[in-house]
């Protein structure tokens, strides 16, 4: 499963066009950083720190460009840099939990892991259903205890990852049912590094070779239910036993995990599945739409159908049209997001 809405080098994110806009006052830079914020989106952080950069000297009073230099920053591997922007912001804008959670990511990947649990924590106290922000306290943890005992921060890491992923595959097969269970029983689950689509981290993929299904290790800390989305999300690839993925596919898997997170998110708030549903409940067309947009860009080859994923009901004589699928030049896809 390819995030529809992060950025690169970063597994969770609001879109900007999202993002609460803040007030400010001075020269009107909305247009820059419409700019910025479509670079940033594309995988080219230097050109959007740069326009950023080009906001703020016309305006440096708009708070709202120190979040995006923030993030900018933290797309380009420079955490100090991040850090003293996201801190910027903050000093004015003190209630926003996404930001303290980007601040958090940068204070951990510099390996600040005392203060980046104080970030996250704070951003829990203000959205107490994060789970985003609870598991990133959590894996905090685990980096600060591996600083002192490595040998048991891999072990406790360990065990929990599996606990976790046994509670996320009873989720997702009480919700698919053992008929279609059995459809993919051939599948293996795990934690594990995922392949990058555009620059892009897979949350979870489904590896047609292997027959099996890897969520990304960022989310071992996540919620059970976070993880179950996913693999119901993955679910569809595997159960169309073919190497091929296409737009429809990746469309039909997104409504899947975004129906399952209708019915069983349980209070949690995750970033990425919040998106997905709430493009879905606008419309299904709507989360189609960007499923498309994403997908095309970050793989301009990739096939509108696939054999088992063909054309909907003709509008002219109400049948599927197979053969057309099947004839479209597509490729085949060792990993499938």
């Amino acid at each position: 499963m390819l995030s529809i809405k992060t950025y690169s080098g970063i597994n969770r994110s609001i879109p900007f066009f999202a993002q609460k806009t803040v007030p400010f006052k001075g020269e009107d830079v909305t247009e820059l950083l419409q700019q910025g914020d479509k670079a940033l989106n594309e995988n080219r952080p230097d050109e959007a720190l740069n326009i950023y950069i080009q906001a703020r000297q016309k305006n440096p009073e708009d708070i709202t460009i120190y979040r995006k230099l923030g993030r900018a920053f933290l797309n380009m591997n420079s955490y100090k840099s991040a850090q003293d922007n996201y801190k910027i912001y903050l000093e004015k804008m003190p209630e926003d939990s996404e930001t303290w959670i980007d601040y958090g990511d940068a204070l951990r990947k510099d390996g600040l892991y005392k203060n980046a649990i104080t970030a996250y924590e704070k951003a829990l106290e203000l959205d107490k259903g994060n789970d985003l922000a609870k598991r990133n306290i959590m894996e905090a943890k685990n980096s600060l205890l591996a600083v002192y005992s490595p040998e048991k921060a891999r072990r406790e890491k360990d065990m929990y990852a599996a606990e976790n992923l046994k509670k996320a595959l009873k989720i997702t097969a009480n919700y698919l049912g053992p008929e279609y269970m059995s459809k993919i029983a051939d599948v293996q689950y795990c934690f594990g590094k995922t392949a990058s689509m555009g620059g892009t981290g897979n949350i979870a993929q489904y590896e047609n070779y292997k027959k099996g299904i890897t969520v990304s290790d960022t989310h071992i800390y996540a919620a059970p239910e976070v993880i179950a989305a996913y693999l119901v999300h993955e679910s569809v690839h595997a159960s169309d036993k073919d190497a091929y993925t296409s737009v429809r596919e990746e469309q039909d898997a997104y409504k899947a995990a975004a129906k399952f997170w209708l019915k069983n998110s349980n209070g949690i708030k995750d970033p990425e599945m919040d998106y997905a549903v709430s493009l879905y409940k606008k419309s299904p067309s709507a989360l189609s739409a960007r499923v498309e947009e994403i997908y095309t860009l970050r793989d301009p080859d990739i096939a509108k159908t696939s054999p088992n994923h063909p054309p909907k009901k003709d509008k002219i004589n109400g049948i599927l049209s197979k053969r057309k699928a099947a004839s479209q030049s597509i490729r085949q896809y060792d990993v499938i997001a």
